[in-house]
């Protein structure tokens, strides 16, 4: 292999599980590359596990990529390029996966933890991407070298039952919200950290459960859509803002599917539950459920059906391994038989 030049090197948060990245270190052929960096956190229920996707793609001969010891070949969910050499003997702290290729993508699983994750009362968590620690040329945060990141993106999606409160950035660049995801876009930079703020309600608790916001403006001062009451209720909803519940039923106008219910209980879409109750227990009634015999402890969509996020054919909400490879035999815990 010929001897890399231009090293790049990404410290993201912590894991726990024995699943720990210490630092991704790319040494790179061919001066003058663009460096396309993406990251992606699929961040599950609990608001403590996650899935990475991490991937860089330059114009350069060769990357090498460090992760701790404690992780294994086979806790990689995907590799690409799939020709990759895996060298756990040459280092006592490190393992170094190897590409002959202008870049790469890795997906692993993983756990936010202390002290960059902090657990608030009211299931309110603050994530600090960043652990105070430079390196020895003074980098830190998510970075590059010798030059910047010609582009950069960098992703949280959350699932149904988390809502993200805030986000910032320490460089300027774009942040662009798409339904329960949030992305931060840049251009030339370097040294980035990111600090999120977001509640987690449990899977079985239907959104009215929120409380009110006390930082939320007085409702005769935000913009009410002409189909919304007076006053309309308030609830935490948007970052820098608050979400307006127009009928009242507890559950936000954007995460509402029956905008107009007045008064009675409803279920975490916001319907009414009918006399016919919910004879499956999960959340939702009978006269919405398509899906009115789901297995117990299944985390469901909308429509009351299971979600099966690595389709195992083992339901998320009883699934121990949620991303296992697909074609896998799992055990009834979702994981590898």
């Amino acid at each position: 292999m010929t001897q890399p030049a231009a090293p790049t090197n990404h410290r993201p948060s912590r894991i726990l599980r024995r699943i720990v990245l210490l630092s991704l270190l790319a040494l790179a052929c061919g001066a003058g590359a663009e460096v396309v960096s993406k990251t992606v956190y699929f961040l599950q229920p609990d608001g403590r596990s996650y899935l990475l996707e991490r991937s860089l793609q330059t114009d350069a001969s060769s990357h090498r990529f460090f992760v701790d010891k404690g992780i294994s070949q086979d806790d990689l969910r995907h590799v690409e390029p799939k020709d990759f050499a895996w060298d756990d003997s040459s280092r006592d702290d490190l393992n170094i996966l190897t590409f002959q290729a202008g870049g790469f993508t890795v997906i692993f699983p993983g756990t936010l933890a202390a002290p960059q994750l902090e657990e608030k009362a009211g299931g309110e968590f603050s994530y600090r991407s960043w652990d105070g620690r430079r390196n020895d040329d003074g980098r830190f945060g998510v970075w590059y070298s010798p030059d910047d990141f010609d582009r950069f993106s960098y992703t949280w999606i959350f699932p149904d039952n988390i809502e993200l409160l805030s986000y910032t950035s320490n460089r300027d660049g774009d942040w662009i919200r798409r339904g329960n995801a949030v992305s931060f876009f840049a251009s030339r930079v370097n040294n980035l950290t990111f600090e999120l703020r977001y509640r987690v309600a449990p899977v079985d608790r239907p959104p009215k459960a929120l409380k009110k916001s006390a930082d939320c403006p007085p409702p005769e001062t935000i913009e009410v859509p002409a189909a919304c009451p007076e006053p309309p209720a308030v609830l935490a909803g948007e970052p820098g803002g608050c979400g307006l519940d127009c009928d009242g039923d507890g559950v936000i106008n954007r995460l509402d599917a029956c905008p107009d219910t007045r008064g009675g209980v409803v279920d975490r879409r916001g319907c009414p539950v009918s006399d016919a109750g919910d004879s499956d227990g999960d959340g939702v009634n009978d006269e919405q459920d398509l899906c009115p015999g789901s297995r117990e402890g299944a985390r469901v969509d909308r429509a009351g059906c299971s979600l099966d996020t690595d389709k195992d054919g083992v339901p998320d909400g009883v699934d121990r391994c949620l991303a296992t490879p697909e074609d896998t035999a799992v055990d009834a815990s979702g994981c590898r038989s």
